[in-house]
């Protein structure tokens, strides 16, 4: 059968409409892969943004030893690039002696050496935060809201308010609720004892804010009692604890009653103990600041009187040393982070 004239030559323009259509597909496949290539390597570049701003914020927040002033920035050189770091006052209470609160934003800039000194990628994070500057007030040696009893004998009781680091002015020996009795052992200080008032008026006399404290206010470095550290760090224990024939440093937090058993123990800076201190080691040290009885703030039953003394061949001494106390505060001084008050991706105008 013969073929109709127009039937010729087409061929040639499917072949041509064809290899558009391929060219055409081919050429938004490219496009697509390309596109999501860009995405990926934005996505890469802001990730890195992000870790190189948080390693900013942090570095700023654990380096600070004073309170920085208003809108006070710093620059970071860090691994994948650079963060600017600045801090702003958000909240001044009327009482420059209260915490202030502040917002401390970290703006990230990753760099890829290969691709020059432009920042690939860049992300703004920031941290609500309380500059913290703690204080205690040095009313005694040995503060004892609870009360204390010297028992007989006492030859190896000694407490003194004198300053043995020598910087500081001295403070009373022995600070005890009413009832207190100190018959037997050797205090001095300005002045030697005082014994006045209820249980909550003496722990009250300390600054001491139990309830925040042991309430979750207050953020240790360690949440139980480490030894053998010469770090001035904090340390909390949530009920009862033992301190025996070890030493530590800083401060130490017990909710409950704190026992010295064993050969030894020692212990430099600052302790705060809600109950009662229960003397059963050979040698008890404290060379700084103690205080118990501190749950006499709370409702409640109130913490049992404490007992030293009675045993002649044991050595209780509690000194003040101001130097050590300074040391424990120190460390306490910074920035402490608002919870749930952190945010990863802060925009910037």
């Amino acid at each position: 059968m013969g073929r109709f004239g127009n039937e010729r030559g087409i061929a040639l323009p499917v072949t041509i409409f064809i290899v558009t259509m391929l060219t055409i597909m081919l050429a938004a496949a490219f496009a697509r892969v390309d596109a999501e290539r860009a995405i990926a390597v934005g996505t890469s570049d802001a990730v890195n943004a992000q870790q190189v701003a948080q390693s900013g914020l942090q570095t700023y927040m654990g380096s600070r030893t004073s309170r920085p002033t208003n809108g006070d920035s710093v620059r970071y050189n860090v691994t994948g690039g650079y963060a600017d770091v600045r801090a702003w006052i958000v909240q001044r209470p009327a009482d420059t002696m209260q915490n202030q609160m502040y917002v401390v934003r970290s703006t990230g800039y990753a760099i890829v050496p290969t691709a020059g000194a432009t920042p690939q990628g860049v992300r703004t994070v920031a941290q609500f935060a309380y500059w913290q500057t703690p204080a205690i007030r040095r009313v005694g040696a040995f503060v004892a809201a609870n009360g204390v009893r010297a028992l007989n004998p006492g030859n190896g009781v000694r407490v003194q308010g004198e300053d043995q680091c020598g910087v500081a002015a001295d403070i009373t020996g022995v600070r005890g609720a009413a009832g207190s009795s100190l018959n037997f052992g050797s205090y001095s200080g300005s002045p030697a004892t005082t014994i006045s008032g209820s249980g909550d008026q003496v722990a009250d006399t300390t600054g001491v804010q139990w309830a925040t404290m042991i309430g979750g206010g207050f953020v240790p470095d360690y949440t139980s009692m480490q030894t053998g550290l010469w770090n001035w760090g904090s340390h909390m224990v949530q009920g009862n604890a033992t301190l025996s024939s070890a030493w530590g440093t800083g401060l130490l937090v017990v909710a409950g009653d704190l026992t010295t058993a064993g050969s030894y123990a020692y212990w430099y800076g600052i302790v705060l103990v809600g109950g009662q201190i229960i003397f059963n080691s050979g040698h008890t040290h404290f060379n700084g600041i103690v205080i118990s009885g501190l749950r006499e703030q709370l409702t409640g039953t109130p913490p049992p009187r404490g007992d030293i003394g009675g045993v002649g061949s044991r050595q209780y001494h509690l000194d003040y040393w101001s130097c050590y106390v300074t040391n424990t505060l120190d460390r306490l001084k910074g920035f402490v982070p608002v919870r749930n008050a952190s945010v990863d991706n802060w925009a910037s105008y």
